[in-house]
């Protein structure tokens, strides 16, 4: 669980878990995340254009990304 307050728009990744599949990626028809080149794992590019879907962050095979605030409705189909 991220330090910030989770009901602020954001997007957390867990670099411990992200394999850098990019799954998530192929979900996000915003462009907010990419695969970084640095680390090879997902990293935020762009967090205003995240419309907070949270396909992301369900598709995630490692479950290494969360987007806040949580929806209630989108933890339950989880």
């Amino acid at each position: 669980m991220p330090d910030s307050n989770i009901e602020e728009h954001q997007i957390v990744i867990d670099g411990e878990k992200c394999i850098g599949c990019g799954v998530c990626i192929q979900y996000c028809n915003v462009d907010a995340i990419a695969i970084s080149e640095e680390t090879g794992k997902v990293r935020v590019v762009n967090l205003d254009s995240c419309i907070e879907c949270h396909s992301c962050q369900q598709m995630c095979p490692e479950k290494a990304i969360m987007v806040y605030p949580q929806v209630r409705d989108a933890l339950r189909e989880m």
